[in-house]
């Protein structure tokens, strides 16, 4: 995870994913982009506290894994490594992350987890099964489908993003979310990159409107030419869109840990 003022799903994305996985890497802090624009390098909201209410940087005690042992060599103990950093760009902070996940698990595989994505059990399951075909497949990277909620927890979109990587010694994040393996002689693409049937539940576009053109600022600030159009933005009607992004009615069901987020509490 690389985060900065996340306390509206961080607790969630972090309990969702912490009894699946061996180890969670969280890098904190703004970029130097996003500073340059008034960012203070710190999170300002309680990210921050949150992150050491569950972890205090050090071992948590779950209680037993509801998926067995295999899921780690100790199944009541998961590990929180903290790390503090504003490197030039998003891709920067997240080869901050990768040079530490390559010290705890340097043959092995790991995921992007934004701190407002949730994940339901079940796909770490799943995800656990798909490594192992990609193993045998000579496969790099997966896609997995994001349920994108827009305004409220009731609509969303779809988009598809990359989150699950194999890890090289070399390895090295080229953007945000794409990988290069220069020690395979593999960039980013097709054939060792696929899709798989995986989503995830990402609540970016619930922060409010102030979060919203915070990032949409960023986004159009990036020096990514004249051309580049961030595409969502704030209607008429006071709601984020995006014409490009179609937006439906939810009537699935959320992750089970997310029963008693103030989402459902301010309908109530």
């Amino acid at each position: 995870m690389t985060v900065y003022n996340e306390a509206d799903f961080i607790e969630y994305a972090i309990r969702s994913c912490l009894p699946c996985v061996d180890h969670l890497v969280v890098v904190e802090g703004a970029y130097q982009e996003t500073i340059k624009l008034g960012a203070s390098p710190r999170s300002t909201d309680k990210t921050r506290e949150i992150i050491q209410f569950l972890g205090n940087q050090h071992i948590i005690e779950c209680g037993p894994s509801p998926f067995g042992s295999e899921w780690s060599s100790d199944a009541s103990k998961w590990k929180i490594d903290y790390i503090e950093a504003n490197a030039k760009t998003d891709k920067d902070q997240r080869n901050i992350g990768l040079d530490r996940i390559k010290e705890l698990n340097p043959d092995g595989w790991f995921m992007i987890i934004d701190g407002d994505e949730v994940y339901d059990p079940l796909a770490f399951k799943m995800i656990r099964s798909f490594i192992k075909t990609m193993e045998k497949n000579d496969k790099y990277a997966a896609y997995f489908k994001s349920l994108t909620f827009v305004n409220d927890p009731y609509h969303f979109t779809e988009q598809s993003f990359p989150r699950l990587f194999k890890i090289t010694s070399a390895c090295t994040f080229v953007n945000d979310n794409f990988l290069d393996w220069p020690d395979k002689n593999l960039k980013w693409g097709h054939p060792h990159v696929i899709k798989v049937p995986i989503q995830y539940y990402h609540y970016s576009f619930l922060k409010g409107q102030k979060r919203f053109l915070e990032k949409r600022d960023w986004w159009m600030n990036r020096g990514l030419g004249s051309n580049f159009d961030y595409g969502w933005n704030i209607d008429k009607n006071g709601k984020i869109n995006d014409p490009n992004h179609d937006i439906y009615e939810y009537t699935g069901k959320h992750p089970d840990i997310m029963k008693d987020h103030l989402l459902w509490k301010k309908d109530a």
